[in-house]
């Protein structure tokens, strides 16, 4: 199943990040120009970990919540990551794991931000528990969360979510105590999958040092399950609901039904005006529009629009000894109240608490069209939140992170496994699963490609929750960071679905090189965008109308070809490639001032560590990642060349 799938933990609390953001503008790249100290943090060196976070609740097999600590001492228990004030010894005790890294794939793509390094750790009262590090999640279903606007904005008022696994989990001491964790570890025989839900991650300086609402801290709310056979660790193998959409007009159907394309014709591609420079336009945009779209709850209860996707899955009754159930993940789809902080108005603040947290009716929707409520289908958070009183955040957790498992009659088992799903509040539908009840989901979501080189990409296919076999080819557009059509990249489809509903996709650089647009030249890279399509000419992604960025479902940095100097010299190749990133960083200074000459020779051994690791090691340099394997081979060669041999 997937982080729905029970026995499940959901635990609450605090995230920091502090990503730098002089490179969000990429006229910042051009080194015939001082760098502009653009946006919030130009400081930031890109950390991530978890603070103050504890087991809120557990779900057994039943589905039913415990919250009470005196039922099972997991709940309560400690879940951090490793960071300054939680340090995390590698094996042995020689040092500590480094921190995790949030980077962004590109400045013209910054809504797939990626964690690199989180690693996780559950521990109860006496040190038993569990650890393990999680797959690079990406960022998903990035959406308006908060209705205040101006002068209040930013990634305060967003949602999103990262999902992942963890595939090698170490349990550690004597679980006993806690019957939970050793139902937990006997289910999660394969590894866990893990969901984190973000919102209210305070980006304005301003809030530095405004007690309960610092600068660079936000919500997570956090869910873990079992990691069953087939699963992708970025898909949900499920159901999704969503905000009805309009009809697909006639044009998009009709190519949807077409061969498979490399490239969409003109007319249909994106114009470059979708291509939003900044998470911070992004967020812009979104709130504008989410204030347009969602006017404040009348006097007669209605409930705001829009709500944001909500996956869900339903486990049979052949493998739920309890009879069937409906799992539903809310955590990220209803929206939450704001207000100006009292110290700063430029700041927002907000309890955490639902907007609707009651009166939420799930159901499905008939042949006939009519709405049919489950007989279990009354949801409400109402008794669910719980105080986080931080002198980073004042906030309310909810308990269950937003998950509901809903109990199914053995006829209403037999409705959902063919109908759409629906939630209504007061009469009004906000969320509904498509009519074909099609879930269409790609992994990754960004390649980083040279010239000449490939990548796979998975992709699933589900109905109603089951998977689809001999699902054929879609049709994609591509197109580049101009927002005009692409056959910079090639997509080759491997064949139809299989009986797990997966696919594979080979995606490939022909060689030589592109011509790119001069904004784009200092960083010797062009970015593409693809969008694969349904059925019925709707894009797979999960940006729901806001621009290319967000619908793309896979992000494609590629590579010019660069050839590696046989004796590389400072002034000539390594000078100029770590100056750029000292003159865009001016954080890591106060660590290690990569473009000074001297600094480097003393610190070589240091830096080419760092840079000789796996690009999934946290602490690998650089932290970006947008450095050509070949330019990094030139800085290895230089520096190896000023470290002593062996028996110096």
């Amino acid at each position: 199943m997937s982080y729905l799938d029970l026995p499940r933990i959901h635990f609450g609390g605090l995230f920091f990040t502090n990503p730098n953001t002089i490179n969000n503008a990429i006229e910042n790249y051009d080194p015939s120009r001082p760098p502009d100290p653009v946006f919030w943090n130009p400081l930031g060196v890109a950390q991530l970990w978890l603070a103050e976070c504890s087991v809120l609740s557990v779900a057994g097999p039943t589905g039913v919540l415990v919250t009470d600590p005196q039922a099972d001492p997991v709940i309560g228990a400690a879940v951090q990551s490793p960071s300054p004030s939680t340090p995390k010894q590698l094996p042995g005790g020689k040092g500590n794991y480094d921190i995790a890294k949030m980077v962004d794939l590109d400045p013209q793509q910054q809504l797939r931000s990626a964690v690199y390094g989180l690693r996780l750790y559950l521990a109860l009262a006496g040190g038993s528990g569990f650890s393990g590090l999680m797959t690079v999640p990406e960022l998903q279903y990035l959406n308006g969360r908060v209705q205040i606007g101006p002068p209040i904005g930013g990634s305060w008022t967003a949602v999103g979510t990262w999902m992942g696994q963890i595939a090698d989990v170490t349990w550690s001491g004597d679980l006993s105590a806690s019957p939970f964790l050793v139902q937990f570890q006997a289910a999660c025989a394969q590894g866990i999958a893990v969901k984190l839900t973000i919102d209210l991650h305070q980006n304005v300086p301003a809030s530095k040092g405004l007690p309960g609402n610092e600068f660079c801290y936000g919500r997570v709310h956090g869910s873990l399950g079992p990691i069953r056979a087939g699963e992708l660790a970025q898909v949900v193998p499920g159901r999704m609901l969503q905000v009805p959409q309009a009809p697909a007009p006639a044009s998009a159907a009709a190519a949807a039904a077409a061969p498979e394309s490399a490239a969409a014709p003109a007319g249909d591609a994106a114009p470059a005006s979708t291509l939003v420079a900044t998470r911070e336009k992004f967020f812009s945009n979104l709130a504008a529009a989410q204030l347009d779209l969602a006017p404040q709850a009348a006097a007669d209860s209605a409930p705001p629009a829009p709500w944001n996707p909500a996956p869900a899955q339903v486990t049979a009754a052949s493998t739920q000894a309890n009879g069937a159930l409906l799992h539903l993940d809310l955590g990220g789809s209803i929206l939450i109240g704001g207000s100006q902080d009292p110290a700063n108005k430029r700041v927002g603040r907000s309890d955490g608490k639902f907007v609707v947290d009651s009166g939420i009716a799930v159901g499905v929707q008939t042949a006939a069209g009519t709405f049919q409520p489950l007989t279990n289908g009354q949801v409400s958070f109402a008794t669910q939140y719980q105080q986080l009183n931080s002198q980073n955040k004042e906030v309310n957790l909810v308990r269950s992170a937003g998950l509901v498992d809903i109990p199914l009659t053995a006829d209403e088992a037999s409705l959902v496994a063919g109908l759409p799903l629906v939630i209504q509040v007061s009469g009004t539908t906000v969320l509904q699963e498509p009519a074909d009840g099609l879930l269409l989901g790609t992994q990754p979501l960004s390649l980083r490609l040279e010239p000449a080189t490939s990548g796979t990409v998975q992709l699933m296919a589900r109905s109603f929750g089951q998977p689809v076999a001999g699902q054929q080819p879609m049709t994609w557009q591509i197109s580049d960071s101009s927002g005009a059509p692409s056959t910079d990249i090639v997509i080759a489809w491997a064949g139809p679905t299989d009986a797990n509903g997966l696919a594979s996709l080979a995606v490939s650089t022909p060689a030589g090189d592109v011509t790119l647009p001069p904004p784009r030249q200092p960083l010797d890279t062009q970015l593409y965008l693809v969008s694969f399509l349904d059925p019925t000419g709707q894009p797979v992604g999960d940006g729901y109308g806001q621009g290319q960025q967000a619908n793309a479902s896979l992000s494609v940095l590629r590579f010019q070809s660069f050839a590696i100097p046989a004796q590389p010299t400072w002034d000539q190749d390594v000078g100029p490639i770590l100056q750029a990133y000292a003159r865009l960083y001016p954080g890591m200074k106060a660590i290690l001032d990569i473009g000074d000459e001297a600094t480097v020779r003393d610190a070589a051994p240091f830096i080419y560590g760092r840079m000789s690791l796996p690009i999934l090691d946290p602490a690998y340099m650089p932290v970006t990642r947008d450095l050509a394997p070949a330019r990094i081979q030139t800085v290895l060669n230089w520096l190896k060349g000023l470290m002593p041999g062996p028996g110096s």
